[in-house]
């Protein structure tokens, strides 16, 4: 039988072995966020297994040079989160899923943010010089919005979409340039349903390039190889310092095939829109758009608005034209169901 004493040494053995295996004591994880990520392979590897619900933090400035892809899709209740804390800094973000948030993250010099999928949100994000457009959402785009953002220096377009019930709403786009793309706009958008509201667009520039420059738009839709758009509202935006116009809304492919009116129905109200072209406004094959409460100005503004090839039951109402400028103008094609409050001109 053991001694006391041997019994003793033994319980303070086991202490030590136990005193020398306590385990270090866990960081807690920001409140709101279910996971954090540090590194390239952590944001993955959370992005990766991420439940609906899942609020994906990121967090340090290690992922400077990451494009993350999120693949993981939420519910309409319980959308993937992928938020920045603090000013975290990414080369991209690709979004193809559903129901999914992408909120206060920086992208530089990368792709921007490219999404495809149904209920996605993008708020409160910063696109930097893009090799592309800056926020794209051209494929399977139902149910997004687009809020609160800031794109500056995207090679086309600063946002584009394409889908049906999309908002673009409060983002400032700024400084697009023609690199790699054929044109240089603010924010472009294709579908039914679209709402662009309250964003702000300016210096958008056709000068400084060998060769053919951009022409430079604030917004802008067509047909050629996109969808038709039905039922835009254009409204309470502010494009500045852009060289040609506010709104250049044309429908070639619709015109071409004699199918005018697949096209149709924009609202374009309470904008302010301070240009360089020849007119703030240009509507060609597009029946139905309605012009009404804008400001427009410009040093070569010479009409504010013009109709074309069948843009017929136009609207041009309650808005504010510089002295000497015509408010509107419209073709032999476009005149049946056109109303104004002003004078003939």
């Amino acid at each position: 039988m053991a001694s006391a004493a041997a019994r003793a040494a033994t319980v303070l053995a086991v202490l030590a072995v136990a005193a020398c295996t306590v385990p270090a004591p866990v960081t807690p994880l920001t409140p709101g966020c279910t996971a954090e990520a540090r590194t390239a392979d952590a944001a993955r590897a959370a992005l990766a297994g991420a439940p609906a619900g899942a609020t994906v933090c990121l967090t340090g400035d290690d992922l400077r040079a990451t494009d993350l892809v999120v693949t993981a899709s939420g519910t309409a209740g319980r959308p993937v989160v992928v938020r920045a804390l603090g000013a975290v800094v990414v080369r991209s973000v690709e979004v193809d899923a559903d129901h999914v948030v992408v909120e206060g993250v920086t992208t530089e010099g990368g792709t921007g943010l490219v999404l495809a999928g149904t209920g996605i949100t993008v708020r409160g994000n910063a696109v930097r010089d893009a090799t592309q457009d800056g926020i794209s959402c051209e494929q399977r785009c139902r149910d997004v919005l687009v809020e609160d953002n800031t794109v500056t220096g995207a090679d086309g377009s600063g946002i584009i979409v394409e889908g049906e019930r999309i908002t673009v709403r409060g983002n400032a786009v700024s400084g697009s340039v023609m690199r790699a793309a054929n044109d240089a706009d603010g924010i472009r958008f294709f579908g039914t349903g679209i709402t662009v509201s309250g964003n702000t667009v300016s210096d958008i520039k056709d000068d400084g390039y060998d060769g053919e420059p951009p022409h430079t738009d604030c917004f802008q839709t067509y047909d050629n190889s996109r969808l038709p758009t039905v039922g835009a509202v254009v409204t309470g935006n502010v494009c500045r310092n852009v060289d040609h116009q506010c709104l250049i809304a044309t429908a070639e492919e619709s015109g071409g095939d004699g199918v005018v009116g697949r096209s149709r129905g924009i609202e374009f109200t309470d904008n302010v829109c301070d240009v360089e072209g020849s007119q703030a406004v240009l509507v060609q094959w597009i029946p139905d758009v309605l012009v009404r409460g804008n400001t427009f100005t410009g040093p070569g503004l010479y009409r504010a608005a013009i109709f074309l090839d069948g843009s017929t039951g136009a609207g041009f109402y309650d808005n504010t034209v510089p002295d000497g400028v015509a408010g509107y103008q419209l073709d032999g094609e476009s005149s049946a169901g056109f109303g104004t409050d002003r004078p003939e001109e």
